[in-house]
């Protein structure tokens, strides 16, 4: 087969009958690696809420708190409000499919499930919340894939989702170590993808508190720098106090004050009144709540950008306490001060968050 040059050097074809040639193709020029936007040109909306006050929208949250404090039953009431539409404690939602990733505890969230809708005279037929069986392996890459696709084959049918539990972290994250700063990486990767797949989704996962620190969660503290919102959930008794912890771009909300009331197959979540003035209090634990506003009158405590109160440093709380206390010396001073405030954080009057203490009423606040 020749050519169009070699049958024209064979003077075969002339020069008029040589096809034109092709023309060049200039290459598009590079696009910006990085560029920047005119902050007059940048648009924005107003804070969207899967819960009113409460969760935003398209947020990656955490709730956390020790064994056995409740955080399953709020989880529970939570998913099945958004799954109804039903007002979680009077604050509106945003109705729309749910997804409860269960990592323990199956046969007790089934009884929570039913005893909620039996408290609320709901029928669970048609409802859109949906419970794995079995728990998901978010550090290996293919089980998370695994994971994506079963939740894209039941939005399918269902619509998309609005609300992702993942319950708990520990039993959800994989063969990797809580502790490790590459691993907790890795892990909110994995939450931070599946959340992104649904818009306006919100992604909650439910932890532990630390071992040492009852104010944090456990583990590396590359989770908290992640995360949007976070919810601490503290036990005294039957009764629960619910405090935020971070709040990325909205006002940090008032604390909630929660019992359990036992209804049969198990327990629901009802709001009441804050525990704290039902709690009794050791002489020492007296002497600090007493102490405690003494340093806030005297200091002022710390504030937010709107003013509001939000706790006393612990050196000054430390300085009155010891000036009241009477021990013999600064070694028992040191250990009933101890006591004192791990007591009253275990019983829900006070919380902590880097070192600043806050009662679990506003009466404080009043003083100042």
């Amino acid at each position: 087969m020749t050519t169009h040059w070699q049958d024209f050097m064979a003077g075969k074809v002339k020069v008029g009958d040589l096809p034109p040639p092709k023309p060049t193709l200039k290459p598009d020029p590079p696009k910006a690696a990085f560029t920047f936007t005119a902050v007059a040109d940048l648009e924005f909306r107003d804070p969207v809420f899967l819960v009113e006050d409460l969760i935003e929208t398209e947020t990656l949250g955490l709730l956390f708190g020790d064994p056995g404090c409740g955080k399953s039953f709020l989880a529970v009431d939570l998913a099945l409000s958004v799954a109804t539409g039903r007002a979680f404690h009077g604050r509106t939602v945003k109705q729309g499919a749910v997804f409860y990733i269960a990592g323990e505890g199956h046969n007790g969230l089934a009884r929570r499930f039913h005893a909620w809708a039996e408290y609320y005279g709901v029928a669970l037929d048609g409802v859109p919340l949906y419970k794995s069986e079995r728990a998901a392996q978010f550090l290996d890459a293919a089980h998370a894939k695994t994971v994506a696709d079963a939740v894209d084959d039941r939005a399918a049918e269902v619509g998309q989702p609005r609300l992702i539990v993942v319950d708990t972290l520990a039993r959800n994250f994989g063969a990797g170590d809580e502790n490790s700063t590459q691993d907790m990486s890795k892990f909110i990767v994995a939450m931070d993808d599946l959340r992104a797949r649904y818009p306006e989704s919100v992604l909650l996962i439910v932890h532990h508190s630390g071992h040492a620190e009852k104010g944090r969660a456990r583990g590396a503290i590359a989770l908290k720098g992640a995360l949007d919102f976070e919810y601490w959930l503290v036990k005294a008794g039957d009764n629960l106090t619910l405090s935020c912890t971070k709040m990325k771009d909205a006002a940090e909300p008032s604390r909630i004050a929660f019992k359990l009331e036992d209804c049969g197959k198990s327990a629901v979540l009802v709001e009441t009144d804050p525990p704290s003035a039902q709690v009794k209090l050791s002489g020492n634990q007296q002497l600090g709540i007493e102490t405690y506003k003494e340093a806030a009158r005297a200091n002022g405590g710390t504030s937010g950008t709107d003013g509001t109160f939000r706790g006393v440093p612990l050196d000054d709380w430390r300085e009155c306490f010891y000036l009241k206390h009477t021990g013999d010396d600064a070694d028992s001073k040191r250990k009933a001060f101890q006591r004192v405030r791990e007591g009253l954080v275990s019983k829900g009057i006070m919380q902590v968050n880097d070192n600043i203490y806050l009662l679990a009423t506003d009466e404080v606040s009043e003083l100042l």
